[in-house]
């Protein structure tokens, strides 16, 4: 991911993640009121509501008294969204959010958590709103989804855009991360592009990066060459290293996962020479260095044109059949001869 951030990090309060959300809102409908539309009604499809919030181009349209050449129309809606990070049961205040409703068409109260809603206290707040809509002829939808939903909904909707929204939809993604909104580091898959160096990688079993990049908590790393995941490893020690070359000494920089041992470093020079000699990689400075356990041979194929661009990431557990159970080579068999669903 670009080193540039779409959206501040400098707070994790929910005045900041709410700011974000917006923004990434208003940049899906900046983009585009189609994008945005279907955005928004993936998101809440669950419920079996929709919601319109484009223009509408009409011809001939019937009116009261006359039949006008061309109608441009929208329907007023209104969206509130209410962002919650330290536990569920605010019932008073979320109810509350009904007087900010007029006579808007569509009206959405929108809630957003780090884990899904609780059932009881679904059914309980709606069964409060049901009241007020039949008291006060209003027609609020309730809608519950989680900060890791929108992320998925925003790369569902732009994974084949251009103009960047891949890389603020990343980003939105990280800074939910970063922030602890989403926790799924544990079923997380990296997939980064390894086409010269897959053979070394696999064979040392490691992976190398800049140490600059942005790299969110991850379990396992997925090697990608030629349309497909070729293998995927989980992560066993990380650490930033740098080798000076004139006097053959190697530092450890900073260790992110486990100690990096003698047998280890000794892979690591190896791997800054070879990469040197026959990729023409320079990456005795500046570089993360990531160990496996062992990297299993898939082919997790990747359905739209293009190669990979930068890193993505995938959450294993939206995999049918994925259980924390699994072995890596038993993830690797799962993954084999499957395409990507294009989530995360």
């Amino acid at each position: 991911m670009s080193e540039v951030h779409y959206f501040p990090r400098y707070s994790q309060k929910e005045n900041m993640v709410t700011n974000n959300t917006l923004l990434l809102f208003n940049r899906l409908y900046n983009h585009s009121a189609d994008t945005f539309n279907q955005f928004l009604n993936n998101l809440i499809e669950k419920e079996n509501h929709e919601i319109d919030t484009r223009l509408s181009f009409e011809q001939q349209v019937k009116a009261k008294e006359s039949v006008p050449d061309g109608v441009i129309q929208q329907q007023s809606f209104k969206i509130i969204i209410e962002t919650k990070l330290y536990g569920q049961e605010h019932i008073q205040q979320l109810i509350k959010h009904h007087n900010s409703f007029n006579n808007e068409d569509q009206q959405l109260l929108l809630w957003v958590n780090k884990a899904p809603i609780d059932e009881a206290y679904y059914e309980k707040i709606t069964k409060e709103l049901t009241a007020i809509n039949e008291q006060r002829d209003n027609k609020i939808m309730f809608i519950a989804v989680t900060f890791k939903e929108i992320c998925d909904k925003a790369v569902e909707i732009t994974q084949n855009q251009q103009f960047g929204l891949g890389e603020v939809v990343e980003d939105y993604a990280a800074f939910c991360n970063e922030a602890g909104l989403i926790d799924n580091s544990h079923t997380k898959m990296r997939v980064v592009l390894a086409s010269k160096s897959l053979k070394q990688n696999m064979e040392h079993g490691v992976y190398y990066a800049p140490s600059s990049r942005g790299y969110q908590k991850h379990k396992y790393l997925g090697l990608y060459g030629n349309k497909a995941v070729r293998s995927i490893g989980q992560i066993t020690n990380s650490a930033d290293i740098e080798y000076d070359e004139a006097t053959c000494e190697l530092s450890v920089i900073a260790t992110q996962i486990g100690d990096i041992t003698e047998a280890q470093k000794s892979i690591v020079k190896q791997v800054i020479q070879e990469a040197k000699r026959e990729q023409g990689f320079l990456i005795a400075k500046d570089h993360r260095f990531f160990f496996v356990d062992r990297f299993e041979e898939t082919e997790y194929k990747k359905p739209t044109p293009g190669g990979l661009m930068g890193q993505r990431y995938f959450d294993l557990a939206d995999l049918p059949g994925f259980t924390s159970e699994l072995s890596t080579k038993e993830i690797a068999e799962l993954l084999d001869n499957k395409v990507w669903e294009m989530k995360n």
